[in-house]
């Protein structure tokens, strides 16, 4: 309940009040209602009925007030499944709205309510002559009524939009994770399995460290350029790389990871992550592909690295993991080495971190926010639909003696 809460201040957080295109949603949300209840008086016909043109326009507000809010949510729905509000943040501006849409209703059901009195039916439908008369009159008013709020079944059709989640496709997220003797890892292991308790079975994960290489860094290369000059993952010494097909088993994984490690071989070892995944799942199929590096920047070529090409100069491992998909989470204290630099001037986002549990969890829910199975939205979505359709159900007609 507390994490619902959280989510609800986070839509409050990044909500841009000072832009038009959230302040659109709650206004366009009125002026389509009224516009759609003011063509609809006027196009569709009034027939046989005996209901007065009063009924008809409180009718009209109710109906076109639904059809919005199913809009609204089928937009709420479709856009959480196809992951719309990480580029842009206006849920608020949309829940704001779906809340305008469903308290129309209830404002009208108040009103049309007051009616059923023996001196104001007559307002809403014609007036009856003979006493039995107003008896079928009030009756078939009252039924008129009642049979408005069967239109609240058209909310359940925009929450078939949620089927779109079933189509996301797979993600596979590649994790370089430096567990050297500089790093000290309890804090973003711990982070990185609370991580993963948050992400869909649809994403894989391909977790690598830094491990290999015999004492004093033997058997490591020398400079990138001959990182770079090796076609085959199994001919790199440095780096264990491990795929797991669910981030479940990831987090069974994270326990294996120590810092008994000789060196700190971080671009074989990114390196090699690469060449593993482009090699053992060419056959897979993946809709997004990250690259995250954990990392101080201190790699054992580092001195090669400002004069030589670096990761996005190769062709192929720029198309596998675009920079703009490629994040660097930064625990060196802002300092400076060729590393880093190379990354940023790639144009991949840093992250930069002060090794504290929450310092990592911010910055991976900054790069995997998309890829989480986050339910909070479509829980309030369902939550304000429910609680002011309850209201609005429960507004009866008065009771004429």
């Amino acid at each position: 309940m507390e994490e619902l809460f959280k989510a609800f201040g986070k839509y409050i957080k990044v909500a841009e009040f000072d832009s038009f295109e959230f302040w659109i949603y709650p206004i366009g949300t009125i002026l389509l209602i009224w516009l759609l209840t003011t063509i609809g008086l006027k196009i569709i016909p009034k027939g046989k009925s005996k209901l007065k043109t009063v009924f008809r326009i409180h009718k009209f507000w109710i109906v076109n007030s639904l059809l919005i809010a199913t809009i609204i949510i089928g937009l709420l729905c479709f856009w959480w499944a196809t992951n719309y509000f990480v580029e842009n943040p206006i849920q608020l501006s949309l829940l704001i709205s779906l809340f305008i849409s469903l308290i129309i209703p209830i404002i009208i059901f108040s009103a049309l309510r007051s009616f059923f009195t023996n001196e104001d039916i007559k307002e809403i439908a014609q007036q009856p002559k003979t006493p039995i008369q107003q008896e079928e009159t009030i009756t078939s008013t009252k039924k008129s009524y009642r049979r408005i709020k069967l239109f609240y079944f058209v909310l359940l059709m925009g929450f078939l939009f949620l089927l779109f989640a079933l189509n996301t496709g797979k993600n596979i997220i590649s994790i370089v994770f430096d567990n050297s003797g500089s790093m000290e890892s309890k804090n973003s292991i711990e982070a990185l399995s609370e991580t993963f308790d948050n992400l869909g079975k649809n994403n894989e994960i391909i977790l690598t460290t830094l491990e290999g290489l015999g004492e004093g860094s033997s058997g490591g290369k020398n400079t990138i350029n001959e990182i770079f000059a090796v076609k085959n993952y199994s001919q790199l010494q440095a780096g264990n790389v491990i795929h797991y097909t669910d981030p479940f088993s990831a987090k069974g994984g994270l326990n294996q990871i120590t810092n008994q490690v000789w060196g700190s071989p971080i671009c074989e070892s990114i390196w090699k992550s690469y060449l593993y995944a482009k090699s053992t799942l060419v056959n897979n199929s993946y809709k997004n592909k990250v690259l995250i590096v954990i990392t101080d920047g201190d790699d054992n070529v580092g001195n090669s690295i400002s004069s030589s090409k670096f990761f996005f100069d190769d062709e192929e491992f720029a198309s596998y993991y675009n920079p703009d998909k490629t994040f660097i989470i930064d625990y060196s204290d802002a300092a400076t080495n060729p590393f880093l630099q190379k990354f940023q001037d790639a144009g991949c986002e840093t992250f930069i971190v002060t090794n504290t549990k929450q310092d990592y969890l911010d910055a991976l829910d900054a790069t995997l926010n998309s890829f989480k199975n986050n339910w909070y939205l479509v829980i309030w979505v369902i939550i304000i639909t429910s609680i002011l359709t309850i209201i609005a159900l429960f507004i009866e007609p008065k009771k004429i003696v």
